[in-house]
């Protein structure tokens, strides 16, 4: 009888290698803000970013979602290296990322569902869906009578959930999370975390959130712990 083939692996859907990252100082050298050596993960994981204040938690997000180039190492998604991605990262990221900002990033001049419906555009969804998926996100998050309201008539909660559902609005294969309940209270931070954990399962996202909330890191199943480089310094930047 022949063997059976051996079932084959899924590819992760992210895969980070020596990674690193420096910021050039005024006098023109460079500090170590992230490093990072081995990292894969696929759909529908949800990850934990933890590491104390300047392990580059916020940097690293910046890196997954093509905001910043890193120093060294390469970053794969899907199986494509955003390194070299150019001027095309950023329609892979309005259609391939959903990032719920510390600071939320709310438009202050529009109202909560016009906020989405913008989000909705950048990311190429229909209008007609986009609207029916953003009524039924603000509903399920509390805000259905809150549509109208402008940002500065929110309270922090609110504008914290505003921000989770314009991230899951368009069913992004990858959701980061910068601090998502740094400025919550116990109950806003349980709602916050659980509706963002059920709304990526529901899409298969991969959920990655920068955290220093020890209740949040016990709501992850995995951990990438950061540490801070300690003076790494060098006359000029890497190349």
């Amino acid at each position: 009888m022949t063997p059976a083939a051996p079932a084959e692996t899924a590819m992760p859907l992210l895969e980070v290698r020596d990674l690193a990252h420096y910021y050039r100082q005024p006098d023109g050298s460079a500090r170590l803000a992230l490093s990072l050596n081995r990292l894969s993960a696929g759909r529908g994981e949800a990850l934990a970013v933890v590491g104390p204040s300047g392990s580059g938690k916020t940097t690293f997000l910046h890196i997954l979602a093509a905001l910043i180039r890193p120093t060294e190492g390469d970053v794969a998604f899907d199986g494509q290296n955003l390194r070299e991605m150019g001027r095309s990262g950023a329609a892979w990221r309005a259609a391939s990322v959903g990032y719920v900002f510390q600071d939320v990033n709310l438009l202050p001049d529009f109202g909560l569902l016009e906020n989405l419906m913008i989000a909705a555009e950048i990311s190429g969804l229909s209008s007609g869906s986009a609207s029916e998926r953003a009524v039924s996100l603000l509903g399920r998050l509390g805000l259905a009578d809150k549509t109208r309201n402008r940002p500065c008539r929110l309270s922090l909660g609110e504008r914290q959930r505003a921000a989770v559902a314009r991230a899951v609005l368009h069913s992004p294969p990858m959701v980061l999370a910068d601090e998502p309940t740094a400025s919550l209270d116990a109950d806003n931070s349980r709602t916050v975390m659980s509706l963002l954990l059920e709304l990526c399962v529901e899409s298969q996202s991969l959920l990655i959130v920068a955290t220093h909330d020890e209740s949040v890191k016990k709501k992850l199943p995995r951990l990438v712990a950061l540490e801070k480089p300690e003076n790494t310094w060098h006359r000029g930047t890497p190349q």
